[in-house]
């Protein structure tokens, strides 16, 4: 009877054990197969994240410039054709509200240069006040003229209506006189036409300068005038 309790002992004992490892077994298993779903899970994850996209930054701002050329060519011509006709109420219209508009009788830029507002723009017409406008070239005499006489003397003294070249931000000085357009307008940009003269020292050109305000409008900040000097 004794052997009998014994092996129905060790039979319970040995069935009790290869339950235990049979359930380790599939615990194992799950394990394995949580983990591999969550591998799974972490690939496709990865998979499906965007790729990064690189722009061409460099390219992005050749456009953007090109586009601003075109746009200030634009407004340039507009603002030539205002000059050819006197309108100087519309000219107004595009003179930067705080910085004005400077005129300067040679390429070469000074602290000196005469600024107007937008509304004393306007008046040129009926101004009869003459202004030093800087210094001649040579005689070293005073520019004293009103603002018509200036206009006609320094400021459209040929036919840009018809330039014979118009350029864009150009700084080459086309005579003696170095151009500082840039260096005393640094956020500037300039459009600059260029006449030829029927003698090989007759020629001019007429820069006009663009600056933004504080809405991001470019506006008028300065009309340069450029010609043969000693």
């Amino acid at each position: 009877m004794n052997r009998f309790r014994w092996g129905i002992a060790v039979v319970f004992l040995l069935v009790t054990i290869t339950t235990l490892n049979y359930a380790g077994i599939l615990n194992s298993t799950d394990a394995n197969s949580v983990s591999a779903v969550e591998t799974r899970a972490f690939t496709e994850h990865h998979k499906q994240e965007a790729v990064p996209v690189f722009f061409n930054k460099k390219g992005e701002e050749e456009e953007e410039k090109e586009d601003v050329e075109t746009k200030l060519k634009e407004q340039a011509n507009q603002i030539i054709e205002l000059l050819a006709n006197q309108n100087f109420e519309e000219l107004a219209n595009y003179v930067h509200e705080e910085k004005g508009l400077l005129f300067s009788p040679y390429v070469n830029v000074s602290e000196d240069d005469l600024v107007f507002e937008p509304s004393e723009v306007a008046a040129f017409k009926e101004d009869t006040e003459e202004y030093v406008w800087g210094v001649e070239d040579g005689s070293g005499f005073p520019i004293e003229l009103t603002p018509v006489e200036y206009h006609e003397e320094y400021v459209y003294q040929a036919d840009y209506l018809n330039p014979d070249e118009v350029t864009f931000d150009n700084t080459d000085s086309r005579g003696n006189m170095i151009n500082n357009i840039k260096e005393f307008f640094p956020d500037s940009h300039h459009v600059e036409f260029y006449k030829e003269g029927q003698e090989e020292l007759d020629w001019s050109s007429l820069h006009v300068v663009f600056e933004p305000n504080e809405q991001g409008e470019w506006k008028l900040v300065a009309l340069v005038n450029d010609e043969w000097t000693i």
